[in-house]
């Protein structure tokens, strides 16, 4: 016992200081896209090297399907885009060094929370409240000049994209 204890603070030890859990609890985020509905489970677990890999899961056509995206540890630091690569079954995703997966970077969260802003994609968000939270804590609610909207978890260890509206892309989703 122990010796586990031990491990799980050296563990926690070698992540970056936004990302200093075990893993998060399963999530459910159910996305909304030209009419349709689809209801993913997601897991994000830190790696050693400070990135963040997401197992994710779907029941499709009573099959379960389920992958990876792996984030790496400049893309959990310092990443400014947001991945919308559909998943497919079986596959394991490493997305590039400036991309994240339904959640934002480190300094973009710092910047949200230090300036009120931040940009991801080329695209600025502005804080419009702190009103919103969840059974997580608190939300902070942002906005871009196209009317996009996010809700971010404001956690330092998981600043989870909680909810999109208004996607120019369609793809909106909530965590449930």
């Amino acid at each position: 016992m122990k010796r586990s204890f031990l491990f799980f603070i050296m563990l926690l030890s070698v992540l970056p200081a936004c990302f200093a859990v075990e893993q998060t609890d399963t999530l459910k985020f159910v996305y909304k896209l030209h009419g349709q509905t689809r209801r993913f489970q997601y897991v994000f677990v830190p790696e050693r090297d400070g990135g963040v890999t997401l197992h994710w899961g779907i029941e499709r056509n009573l099959k379960w399907w389920s992958g990876t995206y792996r984030m790496t540890p400049q893309a959990v630091e310092t990443g400014n885009s947001l991945s919308f690569m559909m998943p497919e079954d079986g596959n394991h995703i490493k997305l590039s060094n400036d991309e994240t997966f339904a959640m934002i970077s480190c300094k973009a969260y710092n910047s949200l929370k230090d300036t009120g802003r931040f940009i991801y994609d080329g695209v600025e968000y502005k804080l419009l409240d702190r009103d919103s939270n969840c059974n997580f804590g608190n939300l902070l609610h942002a906005i871009d000049a196209e009317g996009g909207e996010v809700w971010i978890l404001d956690s330092n260890q998981y600043p989870l994209i909680w909810e999109m509206r208004n996607n120019p892309l369609e793809i909106n989703w909530k965590v449930r």
